[in-house]
């Protein structure tokens, strides 16, 4: 799952344009989110699955964000 989580970290080193950029930072922090809750459910801590859910919606709120703003320049 870790190697096939860094495939955006690859295609944002490979493209140029700003919100393909943006859109595969997205891509990389959710599956991040993910596996922290993941994590957090094999440890039994609920505080770093609560973590997790917390990167995994306010992390693609500002991505979402970015993107916006991207767009409006």
């Amino acid at each position: 799952m870790l190697l096939i989580s860094m495939i955006p970290v690859v295609a944002i080193s490979r493209t140029t344009n700003t919100p393909e950029r943006i859109a595969y930072a997205s891509s990389f922090g959710s599956k991040l989110a993910f596996i922290v809750i993941a994590a957090g459910i094999f440890r039994g801590d609920w505080m770093i699955g609560c973590i997790g859910a917390f990167i995994l919606i306010v992390g693609d709120a500002g991505m979402l964000i970015l993107s916006l703003l991207e767009l409006k320049i």
